[in-house]
């Protein structure tokens, strides 16, 4: 082949690559639905497909381009107030005693009109501020007729991954968590409420049980394992928006042993479990259990996207390690 044409022959493979690679870096999304899209940040237990955007309007459309590091996201100009969606980010940061923790960040997206409102919040394993945030610089943004409106920069989400309290005081319900046996801080159980102090409304217990001395990693535990996630509502004041959100997240809100759950939200010792015996997966509500085959796939997601399970996960990491 002479010179010339090996050249133009390596120039076309060469455009049609990164032709193919720059199709590939952007995702579009629409409809109702919980998408996930390639990441670099710390999710070597999922492959690489670890950041998620859940659009939870039939009329949403997002649009994310992980070489530009842009997120786009649309919906119906004519919504009334409404939870359009969320976007999960996974990163990480060191505390002050130097340890490299997992780290994310939710921001959830409403509409009215043509108002966009942000509730941003930190998921973290522990308190405090971090440092030396890794997380990959995505911009979030919305449509707004012809133009975009940037609601969320990168140098904005950074800040607020090492800032987690100050980024819970700015969301719309100051959210807290701490052991629910404060003699063992260690233990997979944990409650969560809302307020500050002496205020704190207690809402949630969650707890991960598996049986004693168990020291498999979380991963194949859920996957192939005996677990049990419990989920025990100390209060009806939990939000029936939020109980809504998290049963779409997981895959739950169409199970017909939730339907009730699904219209009113949880009420005050209502108890939602989602387990496995030996691989072999359940859901159970109040004492009434039915088979649930996707118990893994929705327990193993909800321990790597819900800040419930990035704690209760964390606090199982301790066994793992003699």
């Amino acid at each position: 082949m002479p010179a010339y044409s090996t050249t133009l022959f390596a120039c076309l493979m060469t455009c049609l690559l990164l032709s193919g690679q720059s199709q590939a870096a952007s995702s579009e999304f629409r409809g109702r639905g919980v998408f996930h899209f390639s990441s670099s940040s710390h999710c070597a237990t999922v492959g690489n497909n670890c950041d998620r955007i859940a659009l939870d309007v039939v009329n949403a459309h997002a649009s994310v381009d992980t070489q530009a590091h842009t997120i786009i996201i649309d919906a119906d100009t004519n919504l009334k107030s409404t939870l359009v969606g969320d976007v999960l980010l996974h990163g990480s940061g060191l505390t002050a005693e130097g340890q490299r923790v997992p780290l994310s960040l939710q921001v959830l997206l409403r509409r009215t009109g043509n108002n966009w409102k942000t509730d941003t919040y930190v998921h973290a394993p522990v308190r405090g501020h971090f440092s030396d945030i890794e997380l990959e610089p995505y911009q979030i943004s919305v449509r707004q007729d012809a133009s975009e409106q940037v609601l969320l920069t990168a140098s904005q989400a950074r800040e607020k991954l090492a800032h987690p309290s100050l980024t819970a005081r700015l969301a719309s319900y100051f959210v807290v968590v701490h052991p629910s046996n404060a003699k063992d801080p260690t233990a997979d159980d944990i409650t969560i409420g809302i307020g500050a102090g002496l205020l704190t409304k207690p809402l949630l217990r969650a707890s991960l049980n598996v049986p004693p001395g168990n020291s498999a990693s979380l991963e194949p535990l859920i996957a192939n394992g005996t677990w049990n996630l419990k989920l025990q509502a100390l209060s009806s004041l939990i939000p029936v928006w939020a109980v809504q959100h998290q049963l779409f997240l997981f895959g739950l809100e169409d199970r017909p042993l939730l339907s009730d759950v699904r219209k009113r939200g949880m009420n005050k010792h209502d108890i939602l479990e989602l387990g496995a015996v030996e691989g072999k997966g359940y859901l159970r509500y109040n004492g009434v259990e039915e088979s649930f085959p996707a118990a893994t796939i929705a327990g193993a997601a909800f321990m790597r996207e819900s800040f419930i399970g990035l704690i209760l996960a964390w606090h199982h990491r301790p066994q793992e390690t003699p």
